[in-house]
């Protein structure tokens, strides 16, 4: 968290207190992934520094605890972002931070993600997809989202990463950061 300012670091550390003290009431992080939430924060921390710059709309696909579209919203609040959860329980945690935290950059909305892509008029620069689906999937569920330029992001595992570096296509691309953090990227 170096790169990050002492608010961003605070809003971060809040969010994190949030979730814990949410989680006591209501399951919607794996108590047991506590000991792996830091690693998750950084991840998604590191994910902010891979997009564009350019880019000013992004939409996270089944946004569950808020990974990435939480850690995001506080890393890049030049980006509109919109989190999409089907489930109740999430998506009330998901607006309480965002009320909490005044994130005045994410949009917390309940809806089905291919509902939502039939309903969507403009269509964002950047699309997450965090422990979402299968990649296979998440691509085929992101097309139905995207326009043309439209850039999907998927956290992957390193093991993910070096079967997946094994296969012959040009469907996506595969990034491994300094810090091992493996993502998967693929352009509409």
């Amino acid at each position: 968290m170096d790169t990050l300012t002492p608010a961003q670091q605070n809003l971060i550390a809040s969010y994190i207190r949030l979730l814990k003290e949410y989680n006591e009431q209501t399951n919607i992080y794996s108590k047991k992934a506590y000991e792996h939430l830091d690693f998750h924060i950084q991840d998604c921390i590191t994910l902010s520094t891979l997009i564009s710059k350019k880019a000013k709309t992004l939409v996270d696909m089944g946004s569950g605890s808020g990974l990435p579209s939480i850690v995001l919203s506080i890393t890049r609040p030049d980006l509109a972002i919109t989190a999409i959860e089907s489930k109740s329980r999430k998506t009330r945690f998901l607006q309480h931070v965002q009320e909490t935290l005044s994130l005045s950059n994410l949009t917390v909305l309940q809806d089905d993600i291919l509902h939502y892509a039939h309903q969507i008029k403009n269509r964002p620069d950047i699309i997450t997809a965090k422990a979402f689906a299968p990649y296979d999937k998440a691509i085929e569920i992101a097309e139905k989202l995207a326009r043309q330029g439209t850039a999907l992001w998927i956290p992957i595992s390193e093991i993910q990463y070096n079967l997946l570096s094994t296969l012959k296509q040009t469907a996506f691309t595969l990034k491994c950061t300094p810090d091992k953090f493996f993502y998967l990227h693929w352009i509409k």
